[in-house]
C-alpha cells in the first residue's frame, strides 16, 4: 500500500484566450485555446510523485481520449492507478475563460467524477485501512467525500482535506480531520467569519479549531501560510516569485505538505517546503505542466533566504 492516497478529481482544462469576455448574448474571437490535464485530485498526486513521495491515485475517468491522457501520465509519473475506475460518462472538463487583464472564468463539468460513488468506495476500502495519509479535495460527490473522512477517521487513517471548490462544511466532518488546507475565502465560508486581515485570519483558523479539526494550514498566496493547533499559531512567510498562472498552486503546496509530513518533517518544515513548491508552480502555464520535482525545489530552496515566522 502507498503511504499516501489521493481520493479525487480528473478534470482536463480547456483553456481560451481572449482580449474581453464575452456579455449575454454576445459572440466574441478568442486569441489561443490549450488543453491542460488536472484537476484538484490529479493535481496533488503528480506533486507527490514528482517530490518522490510513494501515492496511489483514486478515482473516475471516462473511456475516451482524455482518460487516456491521464492513464498516461499515471504511468509515466509511476503512480499506481489500479483504483482509477472507468464509467461510461465522459472525463471531467473545465472550461476557461482568460481575458487581456488575466482575469479568468472557470465552469467545471463533473462528469465521470461524479460516477465515483458508494461501490467504488467499497473496492477502495482496504486501501483507506492501510494507508498513512488520504488526501481529499471536494471535486468529488459531497456525499462520498464525508463518507470517506468518516471511514479513514473509524480507521485511524490521517485525513488531509483541500476544501475547494469550498462549502459549508458540519463540524461534526470538520472535527475528524487532522489537517485542512483553504485559503482565506475558503476558510470564511468554512467559519463564517471575515478573513480579510492577518488578525481575522488567526481568528477564523481558531473558529475552526474549537469544532474539533486538529491542524489548519490556510494559505496566503505570496504572503506565505498560517499554521494554526491548540497550542500554537504562527505564519510562515512565502517566497516572491513572478506570477506566471496561478492554477495548480494550491494543489502543489497539499502535495508537497503531505510529502514532508509522510518523511517526519516538523509543521514548519512542511509548510516551507510547501510553500517553496507552490511558489515554483506559478512561474510557468498550466496544471500538471507546471509541477516541479524533488531537485527542482531543493535547488530554489537553496538560493533563497531562509523564511521567517510570525508567531501569535
Amino acid at each position: 500500500m502507498a503511504k499516501i492516497t489521493v481520493i479525487g478529481s480528473m478534470v482536463m482544462d480547456n483553456v481560451a484566450k481572449m482580449d474581453k469576455f464575452p456579455q449575454a448574448g454576445e459572440t466574441v474571437l478568442g486569441a489561443t485555446l490549450e488543453f491542460f490535464p488536472g484537476g484538484k485530485g490529479a493535481n496533488q498526486c503528480v506533486s507527490v510523485a514528482r517530490l518522490g513521495g510513494e501515492v496511489e491515485m483514486v478515482g473516475m475517468l471516462g473511456k475516451d481520449g482524455n482518460g487516456d491522457v491521464f492513464r498516461q501520465i499515471f504511468k509515466e509519473e509511476g503512480i499506481k492507478a489500479d483504483n482509477v475506475f472507468s464509467c461510461d460518462k465522459p472525463t471531467a472538463v473545465a472550461q476557461i475563460q482568460i481575458n487581456a487583464e488575466g482575469q479568468n472564468r472557470i465552469c467545471v463539468i463533473p462528469c465521470a467524477n461524479f460516477e465515483f460513488g458508494v461501490e467504488e468506495l467499497n473496492k477502495v476500502d482496504e486501501l483507506i485501512k492501510n494507508t498513512e495519509l488520504v488526501i481529499l479535495q471536494l471535486e468529488l460527490r459531497l456525499d462520498i467525500t464525508k463518507e470517506i473522512i468518516r471511514r479513514a477517521h473509524r480507521y485511524g487513517v490521517k485525513v488531509l482535506l483541500n476544501p475547494a471548490p469550498a462549502v459549508k462544511l458540519e463540524k461534526e466532518i470538520l472535527g475528524m480531520l487532522d489537517y485542512i488546507t483553504p485559503n482565506e475565502t475558503e476558510l470564511s465560508i468554512l467559519t463564517g467569519l471575515p478573513t480579510e486581515t492577518d488578525e481575522e485570519v488567526i481568528a477564523a483558523a481558531k473558529e475552526l479549531l474549537s469544532y474539533g479539526t486538529k491542524t489548519i494550514i490556510a494559505t496566503l498566496g505570496s504572503r506565505g501560510a498560517l499554521i494554526a493547533t491548540k497550542d500554537s499559531v504562527e505564519i510562515v512567510s512565502g517566497y516572491k516569485v513572478k506570477a506566471v498562472d496561478t492554477v495548480a498552486a494550491g494543489d502543489s503546496f497539499n502535495g508537497a505538505f503531505a510529502v514532508a509530513l509522510t518523511e517526519g518533517k516538523t509543521l514548519k518544515e512542511a509548510v516551507q517546503f510547501a510553500n517553496a513548491m507552490g511558489a515554483l508552480t506559478v512561474t510557468k502555464k498550466g496544471a500538471i505542466p507546471s509541477l516541479h520535482t524533488r531537485a527542482q525545489v531543493e535547488e530554489f530552496i537553496g538560493r533563497i533566504p531562509n523564511q521567517k515566522i510570525k508567531e501569535s
